[in-house]
């Protein structure tokens, strides 16, 4: 297995919205999942806060737009993403052996 970092934060994985590639890094200890284009400056979308709760977004001010806050598809396809690969992470943690 390959490790790749995004501000020197762990990858738990990418993903698509939109014609967009995403990587969602996991903030070290926490249940908090940074958000970010990687095709694309400025590259910050968000960090998904509060994994193990309640998530929920929080934006960063650069890429409002492209969230298009007064449209909330993409906002959700993204925190739903961020939910599914910490889920994932999770399981794979409880599984590995080794």
């Amino acid at each position: 297995m390959t490790l790749h970092f995004v501000d020197s934060l762990p990858v738990l994985g990418y993903r698509g919205v939109d014609g967009r590639t995403l990587a969602f890094a996991w903030a070290w200890r926490r249940p908090l999942l940074r958000v970010t284009f990687i095709e694309s400056e400025p590259r910050l979308l968000g960090r998904v806060v509060a994994l193990e709760d309640s998530p929920r977004l929080v934006a960063a001010p650069d890429n409002l737009d492209w969230l298009r806050q007064d449209d909330p598809s993409r906002s959700l396809a993204v925190l739903d993403l961020a939910v599914e690969l910490w889920r994932g992470n999770e399981r794979l943690a409880r599984e590995c052996e080794g």
